[in-house]
């Protein structure tokens, strides 16, 4: 390879110039909290005392005397296969609703994504009053036409799907992400489809979720990245609670870091989710290549 042109070398200081911003906020974002992560999970390190280098004893404790990491990341599995589908089909079928071109149909659009606009510990609290088992409006309807009263908040069952639910009704973000996918699908593949004679059943399977993939690709990428980090909810309406029966692990890691101080511990526990998800995500990346379909490929 010859030696670089003075127009080249510009060139490349120019791009590195325009990426340096990214790089420096990689750096300081994300490389360099990995690693002190890393750190102080082989320390005793918390608030009140200096950090002692003990080694690989927070792993060893955590994946052979505290039972409660495996019930936290066993609630969270459980909140995010309920969750991460129902939110991906319930997005698609809203979006495909309001891709309709019919007169009024902005206003719709804007209704469904409200609640998207409304702080999270705002609508949490609401919620939280709302599905209360003696006062909420929720059992209160539920009376009226006989059904008994749900005790929402008292065990995991009932946890989740109060949490799966509140989801469902922030779904706006994935309905606007959906809905720009539909609208970037060439009608052209439609008007081909309708002079072969093609019902809309079978041009929604052939046509708009082929077309649909990346979009349902990235979706689920957000989604179980989002549901594996769920904390708000959980914290806002039980706190864990009753028995640690809703105890998402995340919310576990913040009670061992701020409630117990054990910064070295809650820390380690940040570096298992971390290969979890990680894992996840080259396993979603892995199948992607079976299912998900690129315009222009063959």
């Amino acid at each position: 390879m010859g030696k670089w042109s003075k127009r080249e070398r510009r060139q490349l200081g120019t791009g590195i110039m325009m990426i340096l911003p990214w790089i420096l906020g990689f750096l300081a974002f994300t490389v360099i909290p990995l690693g002190v992560a890393l750190q102080m999970s082989l320390t005793n390190y918390s608030f009140l005392t200096p950090g002692k280098f003990i080694g690989l004893e927070n792993y060893v404790t955590m994946f052979t005397k505290d039972p409660l990491i495996w019930k936290s990341l066993g609630i969270t599995l459980l909140y995010a296969v309920c969750s991460v589908p129902l939110q991906l089909v319930f997005g698609f079928i809203l979006a495909n609703l309001l891709n309709q071109k019919l007169k009024g149909i902005t206003i719709f659009r804007t209704i469904f994504y409200v609640p998207c606009l409304i702080v999270v510990v705002s609508a949490t609290l609401l919620w939280r009053q709302m599905l209360d088992t003696d006062f909420g409006i929720v059992n209160y309807l539920l009376g009226l036409i006989g059904l008994n009263r749900v005790s929402w908040f008292s065990g995991t069952g009932t946890i989740i799907a109060s949490v799966v639910f509140i989801n469902l009704w922030q779904s706006g973000k994935m309905m606007i992400i959906n809905l720009a996918g539909l609208q970037g699908i060439p009608t052209v593949l439609y008007e081909a489809a309708d002079l072969d004679g093609c019902s809309k059943l079978r041009q929604v399977y052939h046509i708009t979720l082929p077309m649909m993939t990346p979009v349902l690709f990235m979706n689920l990428l957000m989604g179980m990245i989002g549901a594996f980090k769920s904390f708000t909810l959980f914290k806002i309406l039980t706190d864990g609670g009753p028995n640690n029966a809703s105890l998402v692990y995340m919310l576990y890691l913040y009670k061992n870091a701020f409630v117990n101080f054990k910064l070295g511990y809650a820390n380690a526990m940040s570096v298992l989710l971390f290969v979890i998800v990680g894992f996840l995500t080259v396993l979603v990346f892995r199948t992607s290549k079976k299912w998900v379909f690129y315009g222009g490929e063959s």
